[in-house]
């Protein structure tokens, strides 16, 4: 594999391509498979990441990606495996960010060197749940700022760069504490977090909920897609005009979430 320094965003796919054909990273993987009983039933990492790139079991995908993390920590292959198990977050994340942006290619730049710094120095032990979705809010948050910081040093509006209305709030403790701080206040009601929480992060089914609750599917829907809206204010990210807006929402390509196959 190219050190990491030299690997471009753009050529993620031909570069994992190559990767994952290499002898040293099945060899390094199946010695790190003895160490990690979790990894045990995936034949090699392509077999793994298919895995994390199918829907549901977030759960099960939580303790596969903390494993990952902890050889991650010690080598830098099992850093690329984890980017490319994020990469489809990574690419709704982009193409949110780069809207309107000036400087794609710099902005992009800085969000992958973003989500490799929170890969190789996750807080295994005080974060192990909704893994995926933390990681790419912190990256998120890591290239606000950076690109707010060099915005300011050139006297150019960070809305150029971001299109991102305020300042971010943070975000670098997990999902769980980014929706208690907008409860608390006052973007979302305790409803609407949970709502957000469990359909958007955990997979809940939203016709689930809705009957669960004794509503009708496109009520909740529109509640959702109100409570997303006002998440995405509070954290500083302008939501997409509904004109413009595909599926999955704007919050759930920021986060990661949703649809999005790694849970």
């Amino acid at each position: 594999m190219a050190a990491f320094g030299e690997l471009r965003y753009e050529r993620l796919v031909e570069d994992w391509r190559r990767v994952s054909l290499s002898v040293t990273l099945r060899s390094r993987f199946y010695d790190w498979q003895q160490r990690e009983p979790v990894l045990a039933r995936y034949a090699d990492p392509l077999t793994l990441v298919r895995y994390m790139h199918s829907p549901g079991a977030r759960a099960e995908k939580d303790a596969v990606l903390l494993a990952l993390l902890r050889w991650a920590a010690e080598d830098p292959l099992g850093g690329r495996v984890v980017l490319e198990v994020l990469r489809p977050g990574l690419l709704a994340l982009t193409a949110r960010l780069s809207r309107g942006a000036r400087e794609q290619q710099e902005l992009r730049a800085i969000l992958l060197a973003s989500i490799w710094d929170g890969i190789r120095e996750y807080p295994l032990s005080r974060r192990p749940r909704r893994v995926a979705a933390n990681l790419l809010l912190d990256a998120l948050h890591a290239t606000l700022l950076a690109v707010g910081k060099e915005s300011s040093s050139r006297a150019v509006e960070a809305t150029s760069l971001t299109d991102v209305a305020t300042p971010p709030v943070r975000v670098d403790a997990d999902v769980d504490a980014l929706l208690a701080r907008a409860f608390a206040a006052g973007a979302l009601s305790e409803e609407e977090a949970e709502l957000v929480l469990c359909t958007r992060i955990d997979g809940v089914q939203l016709a689930e909920v809705a009957t669960r609750l004794g509503v009708s599917y496109n009520t909740l829907k529109v509640r959702r897609q109100r409570a997303e809206r006002r998440l995405l204010m509070f954290m500083g990210i302008r939501p997409v005009p509904r004109g413009q807006q595909k599926r999955p929402s704007s919050f759930a390509r920021v986060a990661g979430a949703g649809s999005d196959p790694v849970g």
